[in-house]
């Protein structure tokens, strides 16, 4: 089941008092930028073994995630939680490294060609999308932050780390005197960096006076579509569940112009552009079957062979319209996962803090998208929290049954944000 009150917490086992790193004199978690000069200089020669990670661990999360919610709407994006375990695993050591690495999927050689990687695909998507209108070009914006308690002593490595590869430097709050104030501060940050999509990420248990330090991330999308539907052509057309239910749904028609289309065992696929063409959304529907049998087959390979195979075709598209929002808790998923020892007793963060005996207590995520006749507003948000315990000839394309999506960069395949649709009427979970 998913919950509000998720929240990826890592718990000392006992606690100290220590003298706080100095806070470097910024604002934390400002939106990537390429001119950063605090940031490592991209490297792009490790842009495709970080693409082909993040697909990795886009898949498995994925599939975990949608296994708790059978039959039910599913929205999340791996790009983000990759990004806050990224950062968490740079305080990592022996067991605990070694399990969130495979998780990961993080490319040789470890730890660095992961940072080096993220860095350098985080960079690349800001060069290109940071300063774009949401109309004439997409809006994409990361942003990273490390939020720490006022006396809780960072590793020096951690820290420039953290700095370098991701953006995120240490912002000094008053857990211990004043947790409820910390928590408001935090979900101002990450509302104010989703366009007040994700209000709430941490619920009022979230943190309290033992909270040692919490990591976070956003990833907001505004972007319209390449060819926009005409909204008066929107009408009401049936749409079949996998039950064989039928419901009456708002499907918008069109455009009639060339997008990525493929096709493979059991199914096919459209992808259609946002302006400026380096977004798109694919879209994935069985040809036999339900979606859970192409939901079975989801994983790194089919995702990239997904990603990069679409050849251009003329397309008649009918599609959905639909807004979903999903507070998702991954920590059993991550543990089920192979990283069940970063949630254990037997965790290592020796290298993230003096303070001993840190482990992870769980991990929240929450999504959200809203797809209409213009185009598509996604965000989402992660948390790290560290205390102690006219029909041209082509294919027609009408989605009229439950189908996958994946929001991705063309040029990368970099997978953004990935969901299925059993019912474009629900909203959010049950």
């Amino acid at each position: 089941m998913v919950s509000r009150r998720s929240v990826l917490r890592a718990v000392p086992l006992a606690a100290a008092a220590l003298t706080a790193a100095p806070a470097r004199p910024r604002w934390l978690g400002t939106p990537s930028t390429s001119t950063d000069p605090d940031r490592v200089p991209a490297d792009p020669a490790t842009v495709p073994p970080a693409a082909t990670a993040v697909r990795g661990f886009t898949a498995d999360l994925y599939r975990a995630l949608a296994s708790t919610r059978a039959g039910g709407n599913v929205v999340c994006a791996p790009y983000s939680v990759g990004l806050a375990l990224a950062m968490t695993r740079a305080g990592a050591g022996s067991t605990s490294a070694d399990e969130m690495d495979a998780v990961l999927h993080a490319p040789y050689p470890r730890p660095g060609a992961l940072d080096s990687g993220l860095n350098a695909v985080d960079q690349l998507l800001a060069g290109r999308y940071q300063d774009g209108d949401g109309v004439r070009l997409p809006r994409l914006t990361t942003a990273n932050a490390l939020w720490s308690r006022l006396d809780l002593g960072l590793r020096p490595g951690f820290r420039d780390t953290l700095a370098g590869y991701y953006g995120a430097v240490p912002h000094p709050v008053d857990f211990r005197g004043a947790p409820e104030a910390a928590r408001q501060e935090i979900n101002t940050w990450v509302s104010d960096r989703t366009n007040a999509k994700i209000p709430e990420l941490l619920p009022s248990d979230a943190v309290g006076a033992d909270t040692s330090l919490v990591l976070t991330n956003t990833v907001y999308l505004k972007a319209a579509w390449k060819y926009p539907f005409t909204p008066t052509a929107t009408a009401v057309e049936p749409f079949t569940r996998d039950d064989g239910t039928v419901v009456g749904v708002p499907v918008m028609r069109g455009p009639f112009d060339r997008m990525g289309y493929l096709e493979g065992d059991g199914w096919r696929a459209v992808d259609v552009p946002y302006a400026g063409d380096g977004l798109a959304m694919a879209i994935v529907m069985p040809t036999r079957g339900d979606l859970a049998t192409v939901e079975a087959s989801v994983d790194a390979t089919w995702l990239g062979e997904l990603l990069t195979g679409f050849r251009t075709t003329d397309v008649q598209l009918r599609l959905p319209r639909w807004t979903f929002r999903l507070p998702a808790e991954l920590g059993a998923v991550l543990s089920g996962l192979g990283m069940p020892t970063a949630f254990s007793t037997r965790a290592d963060f020796a290298a993230m803090s003096t303070e001993p005996a840190l482990r992870i207590d769980n991990v929240a995520h929450e999504t959200f998208i809203a797809v209409d006749e213009k185009g598509t507003e996604a965000a989402a948000a992660s948390a790290v929290i560290v205390r102690p315990p006219t029909i041209p000839q082509g294919p027609q394309f009408f989605v009229n049954r439950p189908f996958l999506y994946v929001i991705h960069d063309r040029s990368t395949g970099v997978p953004l944000f990935l969901g299925r649709v059993h019912d474009p009427l629900v909203t959010g979970p049950a």
